[in-house]
């Protein structure tokens, strides 16, 4: 039948008709969900097809598939909502309590940073979980460095690259107190490797970023406090060989400290944003 033969109503009548008498098999469902982005294997879909099959015919009309799909939106969006108040509601924390995590947080949250994004798959991140003895030997050479700056005396920085005149303030103050640390590293572009391996070490920093930012919004989904640090004791050589760094093919990215707040997620104030969507965002034609 010619579509030109048929007036407006007469297509409606018939498109509604077709919609109505359409039926899903049982082959055909574990690729129709793929197609509409619902992820399940071909095991759970024979499962799903068994569950809407509700006469037992073998197939599954729209009436019958319709309302799951509704609620399988519904609770996609609910999905998002809850993933973008994760994003939104984390905050660094600057005091912790003394209350060990359980390693298997540790894990989750690492097994989110490798699954960030980076480019030709290098993977160029380690992670180094510092004991209470390494630490120690850290908060040693914090007082070592101070007892130099005060001196006017200056350290090598990491890599040989000049001599720096140490600080010791800031973030690492009350260090000592917090629970967990991890030091991040990324790797380090060959010596003589040109403008391409400058740019893959730039790549690397970037995705080594995104792994961090993984990792601090698992914790928070834990109840979980991170603070993701910097500072000039990190830059020296000797921070490097306490942590076991191989400073000739890795490049310090920070410190995460962990643990729970003081005094709850709840009560770490937010940090204040003086910039909104529309002054960040521009569109062009």
């Amino acid at each position: 039948l010619d579509s030109t033969d048929l007036d407006s109503s007469d297509n409606e009548d018939c498109v509604t008709t077709v919609l109505e008498n359409a039926a899903i098999l049982k082959g055909d469902l574990y690729s129709m969900l793929q197609a509409l982005d619902v992820e399940a294997s071909v095991e759970e879909s024979e499962a799903l097809f068994k569950y809407l099959d509700e006469d037992d015919d073998g197939h599954i009309t729209l009436d019958e598939f319709l309302p799951w799909y509704a609620e399988s939106v519904d609770a996609a969006q609910q999905v998002s909502a809850t993933f973008q108040n994760l994003v939104q509601s984390r905050r660094s924390v600057h005091k912790f309590d003394a209350t060990e995590v359980d390693d298997g947080v540790l894990r989750r949250a690492l097994e989110c940073a490798i699954a960030a994004p980076n480019r030709r798959g290098t993977e160029p991140w380690r992670f180094i979980k510092l004991g209470k003895e390494t630490v120690g030997k850290i908060s040693d050479l914090r007082d070592e460095l101070r007892n130099k700056r005060n001196s006017g005396e200056t350290t090598t920085a990491a890599g040989g690259d000049s001599s720096i005149n140490i600080g010791v303030g800031g973030s690492f103050v009350s260090w000592t107190k917090v629970p967990h640390w991890i030091v991040v590293t990324y790797a380090k572009a060959p010596p003589n490797s040109g403008p391409d391996g400058k740019m893959q070490q730039r790549e690397d920093f970037k995705s080594t970023c995104c792994a961090v930012q993984n990792f601090l919004l698992s914790m928070w989904s834990e109840g979980i406090g991170t603070k993701w640090t910097d500072g000039p004791i990190q830059r020296t050589e000797e921070f490097a060989e306490i942590c076991g760094i191989n400073l000739e093919k890795e490049k310090v990215a920070g410190v995460i400290w962990y643990g729970f707040a003081k005094g709850g997620l709840n009560g770490v104030k937010a940090q204040f944003r003086r910039k909104g969507v529309e002054e960040v965002l521009d569109i062009l034609p």
